[in-house]
């Protein structure tokens, strides 16, 4: 689909009421709205072996995710790895219960390749008795994952959290970020700041992205960038749509001024965007100050610990 139409679409959704479940319809017929957990536990195993390389361990752990989106992907897993408890904030409540379920069937199902995707971070047995009680749940609702201490907080505010300081041992997010104002980012990421403890660590796989370029390959992956802010909340302003464009060093700035040392970060500078660049593709002058590689990272992964209790980063 051309990304000027799916923006209109998007627009006219976020205006409708009722829009948010239309939305939902159409990204279930035409859309990547699935119930397939692979398209996401992949990038979870390998977020979660790289905490490992820092330390971290899910057994016994308690965890905070900023942003559940349709599916709970990831806190299934951390509970099927042996977390204690795993609480799961979104700002909108888009949790699909009839879509967790189906992904729940898909998960029991594939118990090899859940054990051959997670061999070395979960003990076999521990893994046998989780799927054991993921089985027994009677749905994918809100209602029942509370039985497994998965607990679904939407709508919610991750930048206010009713829990006590240092009390977390894990804050994490899958592509969530950059849908995030950079003002309430920092506020989520100052109280994720306070909530974690002495030892915890923050972790966070971001898509700087032009996300309208995952479907419409006749853009690049930096396409938005050539929009004043103006003209940007014009066509992408809406809660369907926005994504916040930050750059990689924008974004580390974020973590660094809330408290944390980056221990690790991952970026992945799209090559076709830079040739762009390189050619002369109409970056507007809000970006002139980034250099090809700041602003052609399309994928990054941040991994931090409370400042006073950090190495040096890396």
């Amino acid at each position: 689909m051309r990304w000027t139409r799916k923006a209109k679409i998007q627009k006219l959704c976020a205006m409708l009421p009722g829009g948010d479940l239309l939305y939902r319809r159409i990204q279930r017929r035409y859309g990547r709205l699935s119930p397939d957990p692979y398209k996401r536990l992949p990038q979870h195993a390998a977020m979660l072996r790289r905490l490992t390389e820092l330390g971290f361990r899910p057994e016994g752990a308690r965890c905070l995710e900023v942003g559940t989106g349709h599916l709970p992907v990831a806190p299934l897993a951390f509970y099927l790895l042996g977390a204690a408890e795993v609480v799961t904030v979104d700002l909108h409540r888009r949790l699909d219960t009839e879509l967790t379920t189906a992904m729940i069937q898909r998960l029991l199902r594939s118990r090899d390749r859940l054990a051959d995707l997670y061999a070395g971070l979960v003990d076999p047995a521990r893994l046998a008795d989780r799927l054991a009680a993921l089985e027994a749940l009677p749905s994918g609702s809100p209602h029942h994952l509370r039985s497994l201490n998965v607990h679904y907080a939407a709508p919610g505010d991750a930048a206010r959290m009713p829990d006590e300081d240092d009390t977390f041992d894990l804050s994490f997010s899958m592509t969530v970020l950059e849908h995030v104002t950079p003002p309430a980012l920092a506020a989520i990421l100052a109280e994720a700041r306070r909530v974690l403890r002495p030892t915890g660590l923050a972790a966070h796989l971001i898509d700087p992205s032009d996300h309208f370029a995952h479907q419409d390959a006749s853009i690049t992956r930096i396409n938005f960038l050539r929009f004043s802010e103006r003209e940007w909340q014009r066509l992408g302003g809406n809660e369907f749509s926005y994504c916040n464009r930050l750059r990689a060093p924008d974004l580390e700035q974020l973590f660094t001024d809330a408290g944390f040392a980056i221990e690790r970060r991952l970026r992945t500078v799209d090559e076709r965007s830079v040739a762009a660049v390189n050619r002369g593709f109409p970056i507007h002058p809000d970006y002139h100050g980034f250099d090809p590689d700041d602003l052609c990272t399309t994928e990054l992964e941040i991994y931090a610990r409370p400042r006073t209790h950090a190495a040096r980063p890396s």
